[in-house]
């Protein structure tokens, strides 16, 4: 099985049914010829109602993801009951179309001897290692993370790649609330709290757009002004309870714009959101830097 993706094996087949490309992280081989031919009866019974959209069927302990492509291939995933479907219906997506495009000159994908498209698996390994590390990063952020769209990456799925329309299927009227209000200001808490969305919904749209490599995440960090006579005033005017004073002042020599939030609660031993609603507090007397999480890959694979 791949890591945290899930995938046991991703198989391609021509319309007729026939593969002509298996991958299995372990050489394993459970897709055969008789579950090929009956995928291609549930998928031209599909397409007789207009219907070629990533389609999925669960099975004991285990889920098959296929989708039909424009030229006639069928790409199938199979994966862990558990694992995240939504976003392996992205990288399906991804893969067949990387699949198409190696070999759409000069390939005839009627032609089925496995050996000719056999140098695939390494462009499958890459993609694969790639998804899961996007994934692994993203799975351990905090809820105090600034999502923001790179413009440029984004226009081009969006155009090109088909992003929307599946992000569409996939999430429907939440997620189109989440992506609208995702501006580079806002943390996953915030859009979380001004949309009365479930945070783990909002994460999974997140995770969902950084394996399309289309988001920057940023941590926030609090920088607090210095301590002096003005700002303990400052204090007494907007009246602090006790406890709160008692954790700002112990939160003061961390909040120095470079340590994000979620590791000075660690230390502190608080929530991330208790820290949070006591800073939230000071208003202008907090600044919130941004620190760009560098080690999210920036391509595919």
């Amino acid at each position: 099985m791949s890591g945290r993706l899930g995938i046991y094996e991703f198989m391609v087949l021509t319309g007729g049914g026939v593969p002509i490309f298996h991958y299995s992280p372990d050489g394993s081989r459970k897709l055969d010829e008789l579950l090929s031919g009956f995928l291609t009866a549930i998928t031209s019974f599909a397409t007789e109602f207009g219907e070629k959209s990533v389609q999925s069927l669960s099975f004991e302990g285990s889920e098959l993801l296929y989708e039909h492509t424009e030229v006639d291939l069928i790409c199938i995933f199979l994966a862990d009951t558990n694992a995240p479907k939504k976003i392996l219906r992205a990288i399906l997506s991804d893969l067949s179309r990387k699949f198409i495009d190696k070999y759409a000159i000069g390939m005839d994908f009627n032609l089925a001897i496995e050996e000719a498209y056999r140098d695939f698996k390494y462009d499958v390994e890459r993609a694969l290692s790639y998804y899961d590390g996007v994934l692994m990063i993203t799975s351990s952020l905090s809820s105090f993370v600034v999502p923001s769209l790179k413009k440029d990456a984004y226009d081009l799925a969006a155009d090109a790649q088909g992003l929307l329309d599946q992000f569409h299927r996939d999430f429907g009227g939440s997620g189109n609330r989440i992506l609208d209000a995702i501006n580079g200001d806002d943390s996953i808490y915030d859009i979380s709290e001004s949309l009365g969305i479930e945070e783990h919904e909002v994460q999974e749209v997140i995770e969902y757009l950084a394996i399309w490599g289309v988001l920057q995440i940023s941590k926030i960090a609090p920088e607090l002004k210095a301590e002096d006579a003005r700002f303990d005033a400052f204090l007494d005017l907007i009246g602090l309870p006790q406890k709160d004073y008692q954790l700002l002042k112990r939160a003061m020599p961390l909040c120095n714009g470079t340590k994000p939030l979620a590791e000075i609660s660690y230390k502190l031993g608080v929530t991330s959101e208790r820290l949070y609603e006591v800073l939230n507090k000071l208003g202008d007397e907090v600044q919130w830097k941004r620190l760009h999480v560098t080690d999210l890959p920036d391509q595919k694979a």
